[in-house]
């Protein structure tokens, strides 16, 4: 693999200025970077950079992540591609070129700023930015814990729900019944890895949608507790005596998950199963096997 100095870019771009101050303007565009914004850890990424050079011919093409370059495609120098180290950038040289750069493996520390720039032979150029963020995505649910699993209207409901470690940690939200919980009764206790003292029963479970949030990333996997605290009322029971509490934990379009708690009224029983049903299926099949007996000792006695 080639490594290259990073010298010509700011020669070209002594160069662009002065094309520019003769020439008077830039015709030459980048109309489109494509850059996936959110991706899972340990994919592969492919990054575009869609240009018009207007009929004029490409010198080169390169890839900044932040201040740094990475990748640098030349279609008229004997070694056309050029690629330098840069912390979380591994690029599968073999499919990349001047239409597109894949990266393997991507991690965290590949996120950033990435920029096209386009140079001209003319030495007009012209560049573009977006960004991209690596997100380390949870392989469970969130856990459920509650101090019992009784409870009469008026009491007030207090149960946690923690989410698993990741990189933002998930946005956790309360529902009973589907219905999704009011923020006021519930608040985020802790960031980090909580110890839960009301850690008595235990739920899991699972499902999948798709939701976003916005806020600051931070530098290793975290997780949360949200604490609910709600008072129960008639309503909330179903006809029968029970309720179903659940908490969602929800990563940025990449992670949903769910997990659900049975909630019931004091005295509450679960129906048992239908005695006449396993009683019927006992006797039938009893009865079926003395008959084919007592058919079996007539023949003998008939013979």
């Amino acid at each position: 693999m080639c490594r290259g100095k990073r010298t010509n870019s700011e020669l070209f771009g002594i160069l662009t200025v002065m094309a520019t101050l003769v020439s008077g303007s830039v015709s030459i565009r980048i109309e489109k970077v494509l850059v996936p914004p959110r991706v899972q850890a340990g994919e592969t990424v492919q990054l575009s950079c869609l240009f018009d050079l207007e009929g004029k011919k490409l010198y080169s093409l390169n890839w900044w992540r932040g201040s740094e370059q990475f990748f640098q495609f030349s279609p008229n120098s004997q070694e056309q591609i050029l690629i330098y180290d840069s912390p979380g950038i591994e690029i599968d040289k073999d499919r990349s070129g001047g239409e597109k750069v894949v990266l393997r493996n991507v991690s965290r520390a590949t996120s950033g700023k990435f920029k096209c720039e386009v140079l001209a032979e003319s030495f007009e150029k012209d560049f573009a930015s977006t960004s991209m963020e690596v997100i380390e995505v949870p392989d469970r649910p969130p856990s459920v814990s509650v101090t019992r699993l009784q409870w009469s209207p008026g009491q007030v409901l207090s149960a946690n729900c923690t989410s698993p470690d990741a990189r933002p940690p998930p946005d956790l939200h309360w529902y009973i019944n589907g219905d999704k919980l009011p923020p006021q009764h519930s608040q985020l206790l802790t960031q980090g890895t909580p110890q839960s003292h009301h850690a008595i029963i235990m739920a899991s479970g699972m499902s999948h949608t798709d939701m976003s949030a916005n806020e600051i990333i931070p530098s290793r996997a975290m997780s949360r507790t949200s604490e609910l605290s709600l008072v129960l009322r008639s309503t909330h029971f179903h006809r029968g005596g029970t309720a179903v509490l659940t908490c969602t934990a929800a990563l940025q379009g990449l992670y949903y998950m769910s997990t659900n708690v049975t909630l019931t009224l004091p005295g509450f029983r679960s129906p048992a199963p239908s005695q006449k049903l396993y009683g019927c299926a006992h006797t039938k099949g009893g009865s079926m096997g003395l008959i084919l007996t007592v058919a079996a000792f007539l023949v003998m006695l008939h013979l």
